[in-house]
């Protein structure tokens, strides 16, 4: 059963959501600032990255050809198809990481798309390389080549760059805001970097969305926090300290 839309219930839920939304945002942005450093491309890519300090030559050649087996993979296939090859020195504009909406899309009948913002997840990307502007120069049919290769460039370096940084993923996990690696709808098997938080935000059923972008005039839709989120957030390190003391042996 479709349930009724209340429209001030509706409102409240919407102004929490962006509350709670703005806070963990921030927060995560901190921690991705403060980060930054342990997944900078100089130092792992040396003198085949224009500009950086020599590397230790052996290590800087071992990530270059790990680059370049997955740029090969992703860039000349759908929907990038891509012909040019890597230039050496790899020219990297930006080496900061920021936050982007995740959006996916939901179809609410056949002729009816929605796009779906999620208020607790976000995908990482370097400053200088919008995800929105990233969709766009893909679906451009007058797209320039070399633009679109700079951005597949740079997000498949900051997803090696994540991978390869040792102990980053659990700490980031510790910190409540875990990285894992995701493929996005329109970009192929690309894989991104997203980062989730400590609380879970939902959608409402489909009659509430519909009625929701029929009076808004619009055709995307962000998640809603739930009231009972914050209550339910959980401890992985309390709940491991509970389990290491229920597991210990009992004197016989």
């Amino acid at each position: 059963m479709t349930q009724p839309f209340d429209v001030e219930t509706f409102i409240q839920a919407r102004k929490r959501t962006r509350v709670i939304s703005d806070l963990l945002r921030t927060r995560a942005s901190d921690h991705l600032s403060t980060l930054a450093p342990l997944v900078r491309p100089q130092p792992l890519f040396g003198e085949y990255l224009q500009g950086a300090p020599r590397g230790s030559g052996r290590e800087s050649q071992h990530h270059f050809k790990a680059f370049r087996a997955l740029f090969d993979k992703h860039a000349g296939a759908a929907p990038f198809n891509l012909m040019n090859e890597l230039d050496i020195p790899l020219n990297v504009i930006s080496s900061t990481p920021v936050l982007f909406a995740l959006e996916y899309d939901i179809d609410l009948t056949p002729e009816e798309r929605i796009s779906v913002i999620s208020p607790v997840r976000w995908v990482v990307g370097y400053s200088s390389f919008d995800l929105s502007r990233f969709r766009e120069v893909i679906n451009d049919p007058n797209r320039s080549s070399s633009e679109l290769q700079r951005f597949v460039v740079h997000y498949l370096m900051l997803f090696h760059c994540f991978s390869k940084a040792d102990g980053l993923g659990r700490l980031l996990r510790d910190l409540r805001f875990p990285i894992s690696f995701q493929r996005l709808k329109g970009f192929g098997d690309l894989p991104f970097c997203v980062m989730g938080s400590p609380i879970d935000a939902t959608l409402p059923d489909e009659g509430i969305i519909r009625q929701s972008t029929e009076i808004s005039g619009s055709h995307s839709f962000e998640e809603l926090i739930d009231d009972t989120a914050i209550d339910t957030m959980q401890d992985d390190l309390r709940e491991q300290l509970l389990a290491a003391i229920r597991d210990m042996p009992t004197r016989t």
